[in-house]
């Protein structure tokens, strides 16, 4: 049997400051996507395959075309995928479905999720979008990922990207990346953790790469962007698998985390994402730069409306009137207006918080599958390189290419040695190490 990192991890450092309840929960085991196996990974050269050093970070230009990708091979971007894939239908085979409880998809009304008729006093269904609840009602799915642990602790994250302007006026694409990026390169070598839509990263892999390159952190925010609950269960499959499939394609990475869009997301939504390996990430703080002048949203809401946002937070820090945890906060990289707002606050909150991805704050190294990867934390700012989830089992010869499903059965996840990033690792740990562990960290399972 094996667990996952958040039933490890959120156990270890959320719980410290009450921030969630894993540890009484028993979170189901999962294994790593065995569905991802045979996709392809980027071809040598294209991309990193671990943590970069900062002397490498560098700002710079990027060519739209010099990386292409089959178009042919995907769905429609940003429109809702078929569920009748060859592709999706074998992702389908992986969910245990007894394990998904049988909620209705929600309706849409006048372009929102509609929550009338819904009891969000009771929340059966630990509907987000009806009570903001994050801590799932089925006790086998870790609590939402919402906050850093430690005040004063900023966890930087942008959704919706790569940001990329379809114009050919040349005025309106300066705010596409590489823009941003090279501002956080310019501001420290910023780090942040990026939820990308699998759509926008095949139209515009280059600033993928880049980002990976930089050493940011990628999560998935699906393929379509739309509200989650509403969806059946084979087509949030499909969107996390096409997610998940050009992040691998692009990337050579299988991220272990996801952010619903709208944070729409209720328990049924977290058992299927989680057994297809993903924890769920939300936020603390919402700067509504979504609701701007002239992002996809069409918003309404003038600049000084998210500047009195950043002031407040700010303030209240200098101020020592926030003390009880860090912050995630939601932001976007989908438009100028969200760029430029993102520009105009970055250094001030820098100024006033300590600011990272949010994996670093969670002390979490390893937010991939592929053990290549190992990125800094508070407790280990400099993790070696070419380094390995030191509990996770290996086979000889560092291969990833086998991991032990919850009832011994073996399940394949890729025969590529971990060079190539294209094996993934075992997001799990055995019972014994885990029970080790926990034994050791909190006393618990003694």
């Amino acid at each position: 049997m094996k667990v996952l990192w958040c039933s490890l991890a959120a156990i270890a450092i959320h719980a410290s400051v009450g921030l969630t309840d894993n540890e009484n929960r028993n979170i189901l085991a999962v294994t790593s996507p065995a569905w991802l196996a045979n996709v392809p990974t980027p071809t040598q050269g294209a991309v990193v395959t671990q943590y970069p050093k900062d002397d490498d970070i560098k700002t710079g230009t990027l060519k739209e075309g010099t990386y292409p990708i089959d178009l042919n091979k995907y769905p429609k971007p940003l429109k809702l995928p078929p569920t009748d894939h060859p592709e999706v239908q074998e992702a389908l085979k992986h969910i245990d479905w007894s394990k998904v409880p049988q909620i209705e998809p929600r309706k849409i009304k006048n372009y929102i999720v509609d929550t009338s008729g819904y009891d969000s006093k009771s929340d059966p269904d630990c509907w987000w979008t009806a009570s903001t609840c994050k801590k799932p009602k089925l006790s086998y799915i870790p609590e939402d990922i919402y906050a850093c642990p430690q005040p004063g602790q900023w966890g930087l994250n942008y959704d919706d990207g790569p940001l990329r302007i379809w114009s050919h006026d040349e005025e309106k694409k300066k705010w596409q990346e590489p823009r941003f990026y090279n501002y956080m390169v310019e501001h420290g070598k910023q780090k942040a953790t990026l939820f990308y839509i699998g759509s926008n990263v095949i139209t515009y892999p280059e600033a993928a790469q880049r980002a990976l390159s930089d050493g940011h952190t990628i999560c998935a925010h699906t393929w379509s962007h739309k509200q989650m609950t509403t969806l059946t269960n084979e087509e949030i499959v499909a969107e996390m698998y096409w997610t998940h499939k050009a992040i691998k394609e692009v990337l050579g990475i299988t991220p272990k985390c996801w952010r619903p869009p709208y944070g729409d997301v209720d328990d049924r939504v977290r058992s299927i994402v989680w057994q297809m390996g993903m924890s769920t990430i939300i936020w603390d703080q919402d700067s509504n730069d979504w609701n701007l002048y002239g992002t996809p949203a069409r918003g309404k809401v003038a600049p000084e409306t998210i500047d009195k946002h950043f002031q407040d937070w700010i303030s209240k820090r200098v101020n020592k009137q926030d003390n009880l945890h860090g912050h995630i906060t939601l932001q976007h990289e989908n438009s100028n207006s969200t760029v430029s707002m993102a520009e105009r606050w970055l250094p001030k909150v820098q100024e006033a918080f300590d600011v990272m991805p949010i994996h670093k704050c969670l002390n979490d190294p390893y937010p991939y599958w592929e053990q290549s990867w190992a990125y800094p934390t508070v407790d280990n700012p400099s993790p070696p390189l070419n380094a390995q989830d030191p509990t996770s089992p290996q086979k000889p010869g560092g291969s990833s290419g086998s991991s032990s499903t919850q009832s011994g059965q073996q399940q394949s996840v890729g025969s590529t040695t971990v060079s190539t990033t294209s094996g993934a690792e075992p997001y799990l740990r055995t019972f014994a190490l885990y029970a080790a562990m926990i034994t050791l960290t909190l006393g618990l399972f003694a």
